[in-house]
């Protein structure tokens, strides 16, 4: 259903944006995996139809980086028509970590990683977008960051600044642009953030994939600025309610 679609996924190395990479790849979209370890995208590429995932080892939280990812697809093509920001860091969380104590070098690190990095890719990106095929963003967003919840520091912070950054561009930008909630994922932050909790109480990236591949289908119908949770897809068609193409 995704046949030709030209996706970027970052934080394709592990977790959410392993799974969306290789599920984008298996219906058809040609996937650029961004991460920082080059090792673990190669595993990624593994997982999916030869040839369909091409790498992209960079640090995004870098202008070197940013700018090496756009070349990567500059390089293939030049044109993108989905965007989807999945990479993120966690940072301090837990009751040593409450904003009077938080340090100020995680402060910074996961604000970079997890808000400037997204916007200045963004600018770079934009050309390519534009000359997609009704492109679209995808920024994963967190349940701590529609509501702030204690203790988890800057990640809750971001991702409240990520919603608000994805406003304003779906209010100025011509494309499409979504904010996804993937709320309890069983994946390698969420142990880290959760350590106590048995992964499987909850949902699979494979069980939340769902709204994921129905946003970057061309013939989606769900209008720019939408606030998805994708909790709420668990089980249906991922190719529901399309309009004809």
């Amino acid at each position: 259903m995704l046949h030709g679609r030209r996706i970027l996924v970052t934080g394709a190395s592990s977790g959410i944006g392993r799974h969306l990479a290789r599920a984008y790849a298996a219906e058809g979209a040609r996937v650029w995996a961004a991460a920082r370890r080059a090792d673990a995208l190669v595993e990624t590429a593994a997982g999916a139809p030869p040839g369909s995932i091409q790498p992209v080892a960079v640090d995004l939280a870098t202008d070197a980086g940013r700018r090496a990812a756009a070349t990567a697809i500059e390089r293939d093509g030049g044109a993108l028509d989905v965007a989807v920001h999945a990479a993120g860091l966690l940072g301090p969380t837990g009751p040593d970590a409450t904003l009077d104590r938080y340090p100020a070098g995680a402060w910074h690190e996961v604000f970079e990683v997890n808000v400037s990095a997204v916007h200045f890719l963004h600018q770079l990106l934009v050309p390519m977008l534009d000359r997609g095929d009704r492109p679209s963003l995808i920024g994963v967003s967190s349940s701590v960051g529609r509501k702030g919840r204690g203790t988890w520091g800057m990640y809750a912070v971001s991702k409240a600044a990520l919603e608000g950054w994805l406003e304003v561009l779906a209010d100025e930008w011509a494309g499409r642009v979504y904010s996804v909630n993937p709320g309890g994922t069983a994946t390698p932050m969420r142990a880290a953030a959760v350590p106590d909790e048995d992964p499987s109480t909850i949902p699979s990236p494979a069980d939340i994939a769902p709204v994921f591949l129905h946003l970057a289908h061309p013939g989606t119908g769900v209008p720019t600025g939408a606030k998805l949770e994708a909790r709420e897809w668990i089980g249906r068609d991922p190719w529901e309610g399309l309009r004809q193409e």
